[in-house]
């Protein structure tokens, strides 16, 4: 009887996730979109390239396309909302192994600390958790984002970040990676920025990884 009950409070839980996260999504859309029928956020187009240093196989080029509304609450504190969507594909096996769309809300603080929470759908065929087996799947995934940010020059826009993500799958009702990551970001101009990171990604239940990353993103 008890283990029935612990099954049926974990199932509500999830479902108490899942409808809170949903509502949260549709609420701040909402006002998102108000604001955007005043003045049109920001575009931004990302190219990246990340290769893995301990799986060749898993290398990988992105596209990503997103959309910054954000709302000042303080003159440090600013909230942020962003629609997105993106498509991997593998370059060893060269075809197309992950397309993701969601939003991700966050909170910055004076450009030096940020934390946001991700909210998205995905379907990918490619090795799910562990590596060599493949699979088409189709999940929900959340992706909590903490982030400090520091200037590597004096009076220059370049920074340096160090950032940590955690991603919790819905359909398996677990968590499955954990991220520790190290980069730094250069702007040039007000339409282009560069990206360049190296991250250790730890798989809960399969092989751990490292890889470097390396983005151009065009800002219109």
């Amino acid at each position: 009887m008890s283990a029935h009950r612990g099954k049926v409070k974990w199932m509500d839980m999830r479902r108490f996730k899942k409808i809170a996260a949903v509502s949260l999504v549709a609420l701040l859309f909402s006002c998102s979109l108000a604001s955007a029928m005043i003045k049109r956020p920001p575009a931004r187009y990302t190219v990246l390239v990340n290769s893995d240093i301990r799986h060749s196989d898993e290398n990988f080029l992105a596209n990503r396309l997103d959309m910054s509304f954000s709302k000042e609450l303080t003159s440090k504190v600013t909230a942020k909302f962003s629609p997105f969507v993106e498509v991997r594909h593998n370059l060893e096996r060269r075809k197309r192994e992950r397309v993701s769309t969601g939003v991700e809300l966050g909170l910055d603080f004076g450009g030096y600390f940020y934390a946001g929470e991700q909210l998205r759908q995905t379907w990918r065929s490619e090795p799910v958790y562990n590596r060599g087996i493949i699979k088409n799947t189709n999940m929900t995934e959340a992706l909590s984002i903490l982030k400090l940010s520091f200037p590597l020059l004096p009076k220059k826009d370049i920074k340096g970040y160090v950032c940590g993500e955690y991603t919790y799958d819905f359909r398996l009702g677990q968590g499955v990676r954990v991220e520790s990551i190290a980069g730094m970001l250069i702007p040039f101009g007000k339409s282009w920025e560069v990206n360049a990171d190296w991250r250790h990604r730890d798989r809960i239940h399969a092989d751990d990884c490292d890889t470097l990353e390396a983005g151009i993103t065009y800002i219109f």
